[in-house]
């Protein structure tokens, strides 16, 4: 009887003995497979990297897309740098300074003498004359009020031959009058650019008109 007793005894340490056993293997097991794993991506990991290599991925962009793309900067540089006014005959000038710009200028338009002009016409299909003087503003300094000086003679009859197309009854209205200075504006404007490439007048007003 004592030694089926220590048979049953002997049985469950045999047990834990071959359980002990076990466990090792399993955990070889599971590094096995871990160090497989690891092993496929690092070859993964090569063979991407390998690919981009090979097809350039890793290469500075050649001198001439570098030079196209400092090309497209320039030119949305440049088309920022857009005209507030609108119409054709207004447009920014780079030898202005930037104090200047948007800051506006009132000026007489004078004559030969630096004084301001009067000036005088018929009025077309009657008897009667128009005298006036005129003032103009801008909002590019004091580079207008040179050009405008340069070219008095050639401004002072492309004036004339503004006002000259307009006849009594635009004359002596309020909002005739007011088409007559925006008429007296682009021809302004038309001699400058013709000239100098460049208008900048923005506004034209009378300081003085008498209609007799």
């Amino acid at each position: 009887m004592a030694d089926k007793k220590d048979d049953k005894q002997k049985a469950p340490d045999a047990a834990a003995a071959v359980g002990e056993e076990g466990a090792p293997k399993k955990k070889s097991k599971m590094m096995f497979f871990v160090l497989i794993a690891a092993g496929a991506l690092a070859l993964i990991g090569i063979s991407v990297g390998a690919t981009l290599f090979l097809t350039g991925f890793f290469n500075p962009p050649p001198p001439a897309a570098a030079a196209e793309a400092g090309t497209e900067k320039d030119v949305a540089k440049e088309g920022e740098a857009s005209d507030p006014h609108e119409g054709g005959e207004v447009k920014p000038d780079a030898t202005i300074p930037e104090a200047e710009k948007f800051n506006a200028t009132y000026a007489p338009v004078i004559g030969g003498n630096d004084e301001e002009r009067d000036f005088t016409l018929n009025v077309p299909n009657t008897r009667r004359f128009v005298q006036f003087r005129l003032a103009y503003k801008t909002f590019y300094g004091e580079k207008i009020v040179e050009n405008v000086k340069k070219h008095n003679i050639a401004i002072g009859a492309a004036i004339l031959s503004s006002v000259a197309q307009f006849g009594e009854e635009e004359l002596t209205s309020i909002e005739g009058r007011t088409r007559v200075a925006s008429a007296v504006r682009d021809s302004m404007n038309d001699v400058l650019i013709r000239n100098e490439d460049f208008g900048g007048i923005d506004e034209v007003m009378f300081t003085h008109f008498v209609l007799q």
